[in-house]
């Protein structure tokens, strides 16, 4: 047979499964291996046990229909083929089957998992809101520490202006995609950081979590939240900081005052894009995972083009009003990015080109 050909599944073949996760969410079951899942009705978990335990394909889809609903043929069929390009089938008929993708990353032994989850403990969340909260509270309670389109000219020297965001920007990035990393390590999730980009040319690093779908659904929310945690860290620091100055109480050089707010400024436009639903950011995976909805941007697409198109949509198992929720809560922050787009970054971006011409 040729490298990578799927073999023949009938209904008389028997098969062999890879050792699958599974999960129920709002009447789904998502099931997995490494990083490749798929969504099945509940019952569809029977079909699985009955493959599993031996039985033909024919003879696990008589059981099926007999317990559940008429299974046809080519509905029998897909599903294996579905199976099989998933990596699901480990064997046909006793013939072995290679995974059709790389495996999923080895454990990292130069940081040992006890170290993450030590950093990830219950008494170290207890101490990063004990030191967050006050922090953010000062903040909103003290106008004079909130952020100015003024501040990102800290300095008459553009081109340093230039230089220090950026490097800014490669530190923030860099820290927030190891908090994500190390929190996906701390719940026993295969994570690797790579390169991407965000809307069409946004270079962007990423922290892909392959197996995140296989783990219970209050597990994903640390690693998913965790790099949105560092940022608010930092920007505590710089926030006591600038505070203990404006009160008088610690002697800071304008230059420092003028970079800490800076640093405030871009961390905190930073932090807004994380909430840019439709360019799949940080915000909209905790959303997906608050929500139990694992292709939550697909489905509200497919309905807003069948509704543009005037065809019928066959809605999720969760229902519609995921959907409804995410059209408007992306609609809505789809408004701040404008405004925050109009009113800080283009005028900041003009200001920037009219020096530099």
């Amino acid at each position: 047979m040729p490298e990578n050909a799927n073999p023949r599944i009938s209904l008389s073949s028997r098969v062999a499964l890879r050792p699958l996760s599974t999960q129920l969410e709002n009447g789904v079951a998502i099931v997995g291996y490494a990083d490749q899942f798929l969504e099945l009705p509940p019952e569809g978990l029977k079909f699985i046990d009955w493959l599993n335990n031996g039985l033909t394909v024919a003879e696990a889809r008589d059981r099926f229909e007999a317990a559940f609903n008429p299974f046809p043929d080519d509905e029998v069929q897909a599903v294996m083929d579905t199976f099989l390009e998933s990596d699901f089938i480990a064997a046909v008929d006793g013939q072995p089957i290679a995974p059709r993708r790389a495996s999923l990353p080895t454990e990292t032994e130069w940081f040992p998992r006890r170290w993450a989850q030590a950093l990830f403990s219950t008494p170290a969340l207890l101490a990063w809101l004990a030191f967050c909260l006050p922090a953010i509270a000062l903040w909103v309670a003290t106008p004079a520490l909130w952020p100015r389109r003024s501040d990102y000219f800290w300095t008459d020297y553009y081109f340093l202006v230039v230089l220090v965001g950026m490097l800014l920007w490669f530190v923030r990035m860099a820290l927030h995609e190891m908090a994500h990393w190390l929190a996906a390590r701390a719940k026993g999730i295969a994570a690797t950081v790579t390169w991407t980009q965000r809307i069409g040319f946004f270079p962007m690093s990423q922290t892909v979590m392959h197996n995140i779908w296989a783990i219970p659904r209050q597990a994903r929310y640390l690693p998913l939240a965790a790099g949105m945690m560092n940022d608010l860290f930092w920007m505590s620091l710089a926030l006591y900081a600038l505070y203990l100055a404006h009160i008088g109480l610690w002697s800071i050089p304008a230059w420092v005052i003028g970079l800490l707010k800076f640093h405030l400024l871009t961390a905190t436009m930073a932090l807004a894009a994380q909430f840019w639903l439709f360019s799949k950011m940080d915000g909209y995976f905790l959303l997906s995972a608050l929500l139990g909805q694992r292709n939550l941007q697909s489905d509200t697409y497919h309905w807003l083009k069948s509704r543009l198109k005037r065809r019928p949509f066959d809605p999720p198992a969760g229902g519609m009003k995921f959907i409804y929720l995410y059209a408007l809560v992306s609609l809505a922050w789809g408004g701040l990015f404008l405004g925050q787009f109009l009113l800080v970054d283009l005028p900041i971006k003009l200001q920037l080109l009219w020096v530099s011409l």
